[in-house]
């Protein structure tokens, strides 16, 4: 097939046709290379294919390392790439386009005109244990992408718990709680025949747009910890390749997991998501407390915590029927004055992720005698501890019912974690910061992180 703009988007991954600049007088015609201009790599070897027999080829092979440019000098060749799950054809008849071959990339060069010469521009020297010539075990070397079934649950929720990011948000029994609600298009990639990312999503085929994750505070790419930067980046190339093939997609929404989470660093997607042109489309401030480095507590919440104890409120942890209603009709009773909304959660979902993740998910009360008075839903993903709500009573306001019982959380029940974390203090996707909820949290020496949400379109 001749090279169109059609034909090249059809490229596997990283391909690509390169033009080179031509100059056309009467004296005839001049196309040249200037460096990184126009080849994309240090040049560190130059070769030259020609007199190949009729029905000959050549290549039949990959690169470990190397990238090369190929250039018809004279004549044309077909050229087949193959990057494991797609391949295609390129009749290559001008000396003025080549094709750039990524590494790990299969190429077959045949169908060779007579007087054909193909030049070969590489950014590294020959070296023949960097040839994979057997297509099977080029194969077997490939990234493979799978979506998601219930059959992998199990080992979904195995490598959620040996990852160096994952926490239990991203296991299926909480992901699956509102699996009704969503389009599951999760994805897991192997490489060798071992898993080693996965990427919980979703997709709204009216929007051709791929969430990752639509129903969770964050949902991005869950590595091992032997994953470094160029395998999340062919990770990302992967997914994208799956999503606009298999789905359709021309958007993907990306909420990275905040990095208080991982057990080591894992920010390669970040990176990642800007070599795929991704942009900023919004951002959450939350605040934290470090625990191994606290900052003081202002005046007006030791007050707070004075007045409670005063005014005979006692901190409980509370039970999952009685205390979690009262608690959640507070809740309900502020959000539908402020928002004209309730909670995210229902009382009974809240009764299932506890049931499910009973260690994880956990509730704490200020009680005045019997009567709730504030409360905490607390999720503790062993490194940090998220308030994923968080209310008070007329009545606990007025007698800093949530001071005391924050301080009891951060100083007792959970001083041996690494993160608190508060939660998010901005609406309409960070274009609102409520100024008063970011005060009362920094007041027990909290600082901010953000949860990003960015956007590609492709």
């Amino acid at each position: 097939m001749n090279i169109s703009d059609e034909m090249e988007k059809q490229l596997p991954r990283g391909c690509k046709i390169i033009e080179f600049p031509l100059a056309v007088d009467d004296r005839g015609a001049l196309s040249f290379a200037e460096g990184a201009r126009h080849i994309p790599f240090q040049i560190e070897r130059v070769f030259w294919i020609y007199d190949v027999p009729e029905g000959k080829t050549r290549g039949g092979h990959s690169h470990c390392e190397t990238a090369e440019v190929v250039i018809p000098l004279n004549g044309s060749f077909t050229i087949t790439v193959d990057d494991g799950r797609h391949s295609a054809e390129v009749r290559m008849e001008s000396s003025g386009k080549g094709i750039l071959i990524p590494q790990g990339v299969w190429c077959h060069l045949h169908d060779f005109a007579p007087g054909t010469i193909c030049l070969v521009f590489a950014s590294h020297p020959y070296d023949a244990s960097g040839y994979i010539n057997d297509y099977s075990e080029y194969l077997n070397e490939q990234l493979s992408v799978v979506r998601y079934d219930l059959s992998r649950q199990t080992e979904w929720d195995s490598f959620v718990r040996i990852s160096k990011n994952g926490t239990f948000l991203l296991e299926r029994g909480y992901m699956d709680y509102h699996a009704a609600r969503f389009t599951d298009c999760s994805l897991m990639f192997y490489k060798k025949g071992n898993l080693i990312a996965m990427l919980p999503a979703n997709w709204k085929e009216e929007e051709g747009t791929v969430q990752s994750h639509g129903g969770l505070t964050y949902g991005g790419l869950i590595v091992s910890p032997s994953m470094v930067a160029i395998n999340v980046l062919e990770v990302f190339s992967c997914a994208i390749d799956w999503m606009k093939r298999e789905l359709g997609a021309h958007r993907w929404l990306y909420k990275p997991i905040p990095y208080i989470y991982s057990s080591i660093p894992a920010e390669e997607d970040l990176y990642a998501l800007f070599r795929s042109g991704a942009v900023l489309k919004e951002r959450g401030i939350s605040s934290v407390i470090d625990c191994s480095n606290r900052l003081p507590m202002r005046q007006s919440r030791k007050s707070g915590c004075v007045k409670a104890a005063k005014s005979g409120l006692r901190i409980e942890q509370g039970n999952m029927t009685s205390h979690l209603e009262a608690f959640w009709n507070i809740l309900a009773g502020i959000l539908n004055e402020k928002h004209g909304k309730n909670p995210v959660h229902t009382v009974s979902e809240l009764q299932l992720l506890h049931s499910r993740f009973p260690e994880n998910i956990k509730l704490f009360v200020a009680l005045k005698e019997e009567s709730v008075e504030a409360g905490a839903l607390i999720y503790d993903t062993g490194k940090v501890v998220h308030t994923q709500y968080l209310a008070s009573s007329e009545y606990g306001k007025r007698n800093g019912a949530l001071d005391l019982l924050l301080r009891n959380l951060i100083d007792d029940v959970y001083s041996d974690r690494t993160y608190f974390d508060f939660g998010v203090s901005t609406e309409d996707g960070g274009a609102f910061l409520n100024e008063g909820l970011i005060f009362q949290k920094e007041g027990f020496g909290a600082r901010s992180i953000v949860y990003d949400t960015y956007e590609m379109l492709f």
